[in-house]
């Protein structure tokens, strides 16, 4: 269980988790993998183990893992110290990195173990600044547009090995190392970490055959119900039936999966809100966004040291992407804005703000139709270079140079 060492001196270390939810205080890592590269980017060693939460992990219609998978398998406390070794002294690189990392924060801590203030690249983040032309934040996403193989059943493993080739593409681009990332070399090497024993235990990796997700076309995002619990646990006061309208049962609900994949991210997102709105495009992006997942995004948050108003800016600014993607053929049926009014509802946002972000992105005849940012009509020659609505919400306008949008932006 040493970290191989073939060539190079091992730097950084990918990691990535499976967990039960998205609350890192109430949910669990139910699968962790790592994969050390070396200062290049090449891959010296990796391993993967499922992780046994000693609680039930409840569907797995998320990450594919069964209460039956995980019973040999390890606590997170008998593997703390063999994680610790393949940590140490290497910067920590992950995809969605802060989602993650507040998992493991809260994992350590169960454990009696204070995690360091370990030098850290996500490489969600940082994507955009090597994937210029990059329309979202998805691991999938950002490995299509650097053309990195991500290849193999979901699993903890299959993410950490596509995340490191993703942060190999930026490596390559630059002659040297950036600066900053120079110091995270040095300062991880020299960091202390706490003495944790090694103790033996059976590492459990993840069953060969591949799991099938439930069929999507039988899952409603969510039950009138459910919708109806949402708002009352978000304090709308008075919430009616048509406040917390649930989808029509006839709605195609691969619609929503298709939006999330295509709508673009916001230039200004903080990497608290990245970290916050990646882990929402996992949530909605599976078709089933539940009551529970609603209540624990909160806990996400406060994780994230998100405040409310932040946190509810953003849920308002996710929503107005996803309209703006969804006007790409130039309509929104009523099925899609049944969707959209579901996801919005168990984001606190009643039917009526959601209307009025539809409308609001609706193309207008300002520099003609806008092609939605990150959508596949964005690249067709059907629209031409121009002064378009912004499609990531912001006021005023942004130019379209008839491929890409660009940074240049000014006032309507």
């Amino acid at each position: 269980m040493d970290v191989t060492t073939e060539a190079g001196a091992p730097t950084w270390v990918v990691i990535d988790a499976e967990t039960t939810g998205l609350s890192p205080k109430e949910h669990r890592v139910v699968e962790l993998a790592v994969v050390v590269l070396d200062e290049r980017g090449n891959s010296m060693g990796e391993a993967a183990t499922l992780v046994n939460p000693g609680v039930d992990i409840g569907p797995a219609d998320g990450h594919g893992i069964r209460n039956e998978d995980v019973l040999d398998a390890p606590r997170f406390d008998e593997l703390a110290g063999w994680l610790v070794e393949w940590l140490k002294g290497k910067v920590l690189v992950g995809h969605n990195l802060l989602f993650t990392s507040a998992f493991l924060d809260e994992e350590f801590r169960r454990a009696g173990i204070e995690m360091p203030h370990v030098p850290a690249i996500c490489t969600m983040t940082n994507a955009p600044r090597y994937l210029p032309s990059l329309p979202g934040r998805t691991l999938e996403q950002c490995c299509a547009a650097a053309g990195v193989p991500l290849e193999g059943p979901r699993s903890a493993l299959t993410n950490a090995r596509a995340a490191g080739g993703l942060f190999g593409t930026f490596l390559a681009q630059r002659p040297t190392l950036p600066s900053p990332w120079v110091q995270y070399i040095e300062r991880a090497r020299r960091m202390s970490w706490p003495r944790i024993p090694m103790q033996d235990f059976q590492m459990a990796p993840r069953a060969e055959e591949e799991w099938e997700a439930p069929d999507p076309e039988q899952t409603a995002i969510v039950s009138p119900e459910m919708a109806r619990m949402a708002a009352a646990y978000a304090g709308l006061s008075g919430a009616s039936d048509a406040d917390v309208k649930a989808p029509n049962p006839e709605v195609d609900s691969e619609f929503v999966a298709e939006v999330v994949e295509e709508a673009p991210r916001s230039p200004e997102e903080s990497g608290p809100v990245s970290a916050y709105l990646g882990a929402l495009d996992n949530a909605v992006s599976d078709r089933v966004l539940s009551f529970t997942e609603a209540i624990h995004l909160k806990d996400l948050a406060g994780a994230l040291a998100i405040f409310e108003a932040e946190q509810n800016d953003a849920h308002r600014q996710y929503v107005r992407t996803l309209a703006a993607t969804a006007w790409a053929d130039k309509q929104v049926t009523d099925e899609e804005r049944d969707d959209l009014v579901a996801v919005g509802k168990l984001l606190d946002l009643t039917h009526t703000e959601v209307d009025a972000l539809i409308e609001d992105t609706k193309p207008d005849a300002v520099g003609g139709s806008a092609p939605a940012a990150g959508s596949s009509s964005a690249a067709s020659s059907e629209y031409e270079a121009g002064w378009y609505p912004d499609p990531y919400g912001q006021p005023g306008l942004r130019w379209y140079d008839g491929e890409n949008w660009t940074h240049h932006t000014h006032a309507s």
